[in-house]
């Protein structure tokens, strides 16, 4: 794979920003230099204290390789180490696109790499210009006053993001920041609502978390030299490798974790080879990560456990099942069927001669060589003005109980009341007392269709604590429906 050189011109006004932007073309002839114009149309704070920020994205003949795709992430950055990233412009080839859908589709948990997409152009045509206005909307907060526009590049490709550049924009949007004034109380159809159901409606008070405990993972595709285990992180693609645990274990620590529970190290082999070969392998470059990061991140004497996969045929089916070749279904089959000392890598050798296997070994073992690092560390508790920022800026950093402090500062049935719910609901996905207390929210509103959305869900009906809300949204909907 050949890399060769996009352009991005960046307008502001009448200004011209030119910066490099590194993509990808196949064979040894590198493709004409193609400009990308990115336009900075301006960001402001508007009424409802949101931030609104407006770019013009301009593709002329752009072309990316069918597999892969080509990430454009705009991110605000403040001088504090804050940090927000803002949905992406994408651009995939027809076979990215494709798979990317299929594995969304097998799996909606899937995340995937610029998952938060604001628009996705899929196989672009040879001499086409393709126009993409790009307005945004996030909530405002004091840190984004002065913070700075960059946009990062990824390049993807089945797996995997890997940052090619991060680009300075502007470092500092100067937004006018939103006039200091009283929450608006509710409407008089709110109030309405709310002095009638306000008895009934229920908020559940979540277990309490004393120690707030977070699990951060990440992966590393490691090379190494020649019958060799130790690490060199100036060796291939070690640097950028390396940055992605240097970055987390950074921003541990700018948030203050200074304890780990539980540290994890799991190393992963690919099946070619001999077994015992390989589960040497998995171990002793577990064992090396373990020493990497133990002298460079953890405190002293912090224990560490080590883990090995000897081969990794459970994540190879995983990536064989959702990449769309013509071949998966037969290579699914073998490793559902044999066994790893009955055969399975030799019948997987036998198919269509052996070009299947060197497909295999080519395009997807180097994903199976890989470390994993599992952390779950104590996240300390913050006060009420931390937790309104962390809100909007980081929200998995808070508790659930943290996050309804802030909500105490807003009168029931506003919409800044109910905003807190949603997000508390949003981060915690899997809570159903997040759910329901998002879903009492909106009923304090008279807002029984977007209650519907979090009490419908199959273990929130499950669970008798959301009967009472659930009678109250019922009561609601036939209210709405005689009025029509």
């Amino acid at each position: 794979m050949k890399h060769c050189l996009y352009i991005i011109y960046i307008l502001f006004g009448a200004g011209l920003l030119s910066v490099s932007f590194p993509a990808w073309g196949k064979g040894k002839k590198q493709p004409q230099a193609v400009p990308i114009r990115i336009t900075f149309r301006g960001a402001e704070v508007e009424e409802d204290d949101s931030v609104s920020l407006r770019l013009h994205f301009v593709f002329d003949d752009i072309r990316v390789p069918s597999s892969r795709s080509l990430i454009l992430e705009p991110q605000l950055q403040g001088g504090d180490g804050h940090r927000l990233a803002l949905p992406v412009v994408m651009v995939s080839g027809r076979r990215r696109a494709r798979y990317d859908d299929r594995a969304r589709t097998v799996d909606p948990a899937t995340d995937l790499p610029g998952g938060d997409c604001f628009s996705r152009l899929v196989h672009p045509k040879k001499g086409k210009r393709y126009e993409i206005p790009y307005i945004v909307r996030v909530p405002y907060t004091s840190w984004m006053r002065h913070a700075g526009l960059w946009l990062r590049q990824i390049s993807r490709d089945c797996c995997r993001g890997q940052v090619l550049a991060d680009d300075l924009l502007t470092d500092d949007l100067a937004l006018v920041p939103p006039c200091v004034k009283e929450v608006a109380g509710p409407t008089p159809q709110a109030a309405a609502i709310y002095n009638r159901y306000n008895k009934e409606i229920r908020f559940l008070i979540p277990d309490d978390e004393p120690v707030k405990l977070r699990t951060e993972t990440q992966i590393a595709y490691l090379d190494y030299r020649q019958g060799s285990v130790r690490i060199d992180p100036q060796f291939g693609k070690n640097p950028g490798e390396l940055a992605y645990t240097d970055s987390l274990f950074r921003r541990l620590k700018e948030v203050g974790v200074s304890q780990f529970r539980q540290v994890i190290v799991t190393g992963y082999a690919s099946p070619e080879g001999a077994y015992q070969h390989n589960e040497t392998l998995a171990r002793q470059r577990a064992e090396e990560f373990r020493a990497y990061i133990s002298r460079r991140y953890l405190p002293k004497g912090c224990p560490v456990i080590c883990n090995s996969v000897a081969e990794d045929w459970e994540e190879l089916r995983r990536m064989v099942a959702v990449s769309g070749k013509p071949y998966a279904e037969a290579v699914c089959f073998i490793i559902d069927n044999y066994g790893i000392f009955e055969g399975r890598e030799n019948y997987l050798m036998q198919l269509e001669g052996g070009r299947v296997y060197r497909e295999l070994l080519r395009s997807f073992f180097p994903y199976l060589r890989r470390v994993e690092l599992r952390l779950t560390c104590e996240v300390p508790p913050v006060g009420d003005a931390e937790a309104a920022r962390l809100l909007y800026s980081d929200p998995a950093r808070l508790s659930l109980a943290e996050m309804y402090r802030v909500a105490r500062y807003y009168p029931p049935a506003t919409e800044q009341h109910r905003e807190v719910y949603v997000i508390a609901a949003e981060t915690y996905p899997e809570s159903i007392v997040a759910q329901i207390n998002a879903a009492a929210a909106c009923l304090l509103l008279g807002d029984a269709e977007t209650a519907r959305h979090y009490l419908d869900r199959d273990d929130v009906k499950a669970d008798p604590r959301a009967a009472i809300n659930r009678s109250v949204m019922l009561e609601l909907i036939i209210r709405e429906e005689d009025s029509l």
